[in-house]
């Protein structure tokens, strides 16, 4: 009995050894050997110098066109920056216009290398090329220098202050209106003012209804019924038909609109009516003083 339960504990321990066993060689497959890899593999050396890596440490991924193709094997600061030394498990071919930028992988930090090639129709460069790669941009920096900006500008300007000015402007602005002082404050808490509105705008729904009725006289210029439109549309037909031939010169207001013969021939006329009774006007007295004495006789 006892035999059988010692085969069976040293059956539990061969498992268990060679499971523990298995989780070791998946341990080294996935985490050690790669890590060997990242830090001594790919045959393929570049050096980028960067003004500023803004934290990129050796061991970031280098990404082509979004592929990891290699890692970052070293840095070291010189005097004209910081140089990089990256290692790719294949060969790139850039171009002239190529750029390479240090870029965050995530809001929570880490960076990584990104290489952009450059365009296909430039001359592409010698493999011995040192690279150079474009000043990165801290997001978090750029943001706090945008907020002291802000905040220094705000303060110069007194906006606060103004801000504050206004802000118990207002409140004294709603404090009057709360105790219905003010044309607004007697709209918003009177009462009466809101029962006259109410029956303004009652009167006006059915003076809306009424001109919808067609009743009065605006009604009936408004209504569905267009008699009276042609009506009116035939009279303005006929002041024009008159109006045209005016300018033509027809019929006797054509005439002395038109005619200026007829127009002189009036003014003649006039200056010798006012020349007879100019001339009646003279003779009158004589006329009157021999009447008198004619009949003294």
């Amino acid at each position: 009995m006892k035999k059988d339960r010692r085969q069976e504990t040293t059956v539990e321990v061969i498992v268990g050894f060679f499971f523990a066993m298995m989780i070791v060689a998946l341990f080294f497959s996935t985490a050690i050997l790669s890590r060997s890899r990242l830090f001594g593999g790919g045959g393929h050396k570049y050096e980028i110098v960067f003004d500023h890596v803004m934290g990129l440490r050796k061991g970031d991924n280098v990404f082509v066109r979004g592929v990891d193709v290699g890692k970052v094997d070293s840095l070291a600061v010189r005097p004209d920056g910081a140089h990089v030394y990256a290692s790719l498990e294949v060969p790139i071919k850039l171009h002239t216009d190529y750029k390479i930028e240090v870029l965050p992988s995530s809001v929570l930090g880490g960076r990584y290398l990104a290489v952009d090639l450059g365009s296909n129709g430039q001359p592409e460069l010698r493999p011995d090329t040192v690279l150079h790669g474009l000043t990165p941009v801290d997001l978090i920096d750029q943001a706090t220098r945008a907020i002291t900006l802000i905040k220094k500008n705000l303060e110069d300007g007194k906006v606060m202050e103004n801000l504050s000015v206004t802000m118990a402007d207002l409140k004294k602005i709603t404090g009057r209106l709360s105790a219905g002082e003010g044309t607004l404050g007697k709209l918003l808490m009177e009462d009466a003012i809101y029962t006259d509105l109410k029956s303004t705008t009652a009167n006006l729904k059915d003076i809306s209804n009424r001109l919808a009725a067609g009743e009065g006289t605006l009604g009936k210029l408004l209504a569905k019924d267009n008699a009276l439109y042609q009506d009116i549309s035939a009279v303005a037909g006929s002041l024009k038909t008159i109006t045209a031939k005016i300018e033509k010169g027809e019929g006797t207001i054509g005439k002395l609109t038109m005619d200026e013969s007829l127009y002189h021939d009036v003014k003649k006329t006039m200056s010798e009516a006012r020349a007879a009774i100019d001339d009646f006007r003279e003779a009158a007295p004589l006329t009157t003083f021999s009447s008198l004495f004619l009949g003294a006789f």
